[in-house]
């Protein structure tokens, strides 16, 4: 994509950002819950509060953690034909992660989500080529509450042959994590070279860091797997309302998770994350498909530009509760922002309700969303062979261009065409939408039933399983 083509910040402003977070990490802190990395952090140089989990961050320490931290991270593919080393230009979309309900594609109800659903949804995913990465879509609803985030990373990893993210809620649960990854890998030395999985380990806004995510930060970051310390503001409820200073927020979870990554394992590959927006007044819930929501996540894109760091940040979100109108508006809004300001990884595919539901159809739909925001922000090729001054003149005034040999040869690189959206005009007592909603459903039901993603050999699947207690697979 080469240069960003959106900017909300412009370099005093972003200095500005980066010393009120310096003055705040200093000052203020951070609450950091591990005591595993409060020792690491007080032998890197900062201060521990007695009596506290407060840890105070000094510029030195924040400077040669970002000196430590790498600026490309490669997230491996179990295939191999799908890696991405990022930032490589372009931005890259991933599922969204974890609704815990689901839009059943065969009754059009609502309801809780399944192992089977996890299961199905990364399927079909794995089968678009408009899908670089994948979360776990939806929870394992049907698992032991003990054991759901491992039944999640395994079912994911089994079914998708694409880099997967997930999430460590505990040290235990990212040491199971790193023997899965590993035994996909090839063992440990190969996953450091080739980690086939990465990690959101999210901060408690505002700045605290709870102690199992935590503590599974720091073995995340000694196996070489890359984290992303994805701050999920709540403008309003987590932070004041102004933008500025819910960045300063984010900033600041993000540095100080940084920090504890580098101070236990310098060079561990980080990711600068961003999944923030504000909280309705009306009705207190987090409005993800807000313009401000865009306009957070833009932001926090220049951040991390700023600090020579990788990305993921928030998009192609929406409040509405099923596919329609309102879903369209906001999933366009919320994706085309970040991908115009150069965001390497961006997530939201299939998701509704504000993030809480899946949706299959969905899923389809954001498809052609995608395809056609990667079409608007490709830049336009002026050159002799896309100027075609003999055609021109051959044909002059009045020419007939639709019976040249070159539109037909050249009309699929030129021009995109959805694969559910409709051009096909009015049809008598079937909207539009209705129409390519029930093609998107078609769509889904047909890579359910045809696609299979590339198997793992049984023996590495019985050993990824292995790592589930209690759970036969």
């Amino acid at each position: 994509m080469g240069v960003p083509r959106i900017r909300v910040l412009d370099e005093a402003d972003i200095a500005a950002i980066d010393e009120a977070t310096r003055v705040l990490l200093y000052h203020t802190g951070i609450d950091v819950h591990s005591e595993r990395a409060r020792e690491a952090l007080a032998k890197a140089g900062a201060r521990l509060a007695p009596g506290s989990p407060r840890v105070l961050f000094s510029r030195a320490v924040i400077d040669k953690s970002l000196e430590a931290a790498p600026r490309h991270v490669l997230l491996a593919s179990r295939d191999g034909k799908h890696d991405l080393r990022i930032p490589d230009g372009r931005p890259h979309v991933t599922t969204d992660g974890t609704g815990v309900n689901v839009w059943d594609l065969e009754s059009g109800k609502r309801r809780p989500s399944t192992t089977k659903d996890l299961a199905d949804f990364t399927r079909v995913a794995d089968a678009l080529d408009t899908i670089d990465l994948e979360w776990p879509m939806v929870v394992a609803g049907d698992a032991p509450s003990a054991v759901h985030g491992l039944v999640e990373a395994a079912t994911t990893l089994e079914n998708t042959a694409r880099h997967v993210q997930h999430e460590a809620m505990s040290r235990s649960d990212a040491e199971a994590l790193v023997r899965m990854a590993s035994a996909i890998a090839g063992g440990p030395e190969e996953l450091r070279r080739r980690p086939v999985l990465s990690a959101i380990q999210c901060p408690v806004s505002p700045l605290t860091l709870e102690q199992g995510s935590t503590d599974g930060l720091i073995v995340l970051a000694r196996a070489g797997v890359p984290v992303v310390p994805l701050s999920m503001i709540l403008m309003g409820g987590s932070s004041p309302v102004d933008l500025a200073s819910a960045l300063v927020i984010a900033n600041a979870e993000n540095l100080a998770s940084l920090c504890i990554a580098q101070v236990v394992a310098p060079g561990a590959p980080v990711i600068y994350g961003m999944s923030s927006g504000p909280i309705d007044m009306r009705s207190g819930s987090f409005g993800t498909g807000a313009p401000e929501t865009g306009l957070i996540n833009v932001a926090g894109v220049e951040m991390a530009r700023y600090y020579g760091l990788p990305c993921s940040v928030g998009g192609l979100a929406t409040d509405a509760d099923s596919p329609g109108f309102q879903a369209g508006v906001e999933k366009m809004g919320t994706g085309l922002f970040p991908m115009l300001a150069g965001a390497d990884l961006i997530t939201g595919t299939g998701s509704l309700d504000t993030d809480s539901t899946m949706s299959m159809e969905q899923l389809i739909l954001d498809e052609d969303l995608v395809e056609y925001v990667r079409r608007v922000i490709q830049t336009m090729r002026v050159d002799a062979e896309t100027i075609h001054l003999d055609m021109l003149s051959r044909l002059g005034p009045g020419g007939n261009f639709l019976k040249e040999k070159h539109t037909l040869l050249h009309f699929r690189d030129a021009l995109w065409s959805p694969k559910i959206l409709l051009r096909d005009g009015y049809v008598e007592g079937e909207p539009a939408e209705m129409r390519a909603r029930a093609r998107a459903r078609t769509r889904a039901r047909e890579l359910l039933a045809k696609h299979s993603p590339l198997p793992l050999d049984a023996d590495v699947r019985r050993r990824v399983w292995a790592e589930v207690p209690g759970i036969r697979s």
